[in-house]
């Protein structure tokens, strides 16, 4: 997949989140820092579905994907970055953001709120990792 490829499916992945986000949670996203605590609750909301009826693996995959790439989208409006197809295991490969010789995996980070710690805050994450780059 070229480099400009993934960053329009990406770009896209994030518009499907705010898309989601508003349809599914009447929650408007905008893909901003200040957003950041919206997707926090939404995700934690997430978790609490799936203690309750668990969603299959594809919709999983599929929220994680996008909501990762929703994250990635806001951190490079900020500091810029970019998205890369990991294969170095070509039996999992995946979808991370790079930015000076720092991998984010977003999806990986999403998941984890949204399967065994909904109180991880995908803000501070963020956050922390815009502080780091600047510096």
């Amino acid at each position: 997949m070229l480099n400009t490829e993934l960053t329009e499916l990406m770009q896209q992945s994030a518009k499907d989140a705010v898309s989601y986000a508003r349809d599914e949670h009447q929650v408007e996203l905008d893909l901003t820092l200040e957003s950041l605590p919206l997707v926090d609750v939404l995700l934690s909301s997430i978790f609490h579905q799936q203690q309750k009826q668990r969603m299959s693996d594809a919709h999983m995959f599929a929220l994680c994907n996008i909501f990762g790439a929703y994250l990635g989208q806001v951190f490079i409006s900020v500091v810029g970055g970019e998205w890369v197809h990991q294969t170095a295991d070509e039996s999992a490969p995946y979808v991370s953001l790079n930015y000076n010789n720092k991998e984010f995996p977003l999806a990986s980070l999403v998941y984890h709120k949204v399967t065994k710690n909904p109180d991880l805050s995908v803000k501070e994450y963020i956050s922390q990792a815009i502080s780091n780059a600047m510096q």
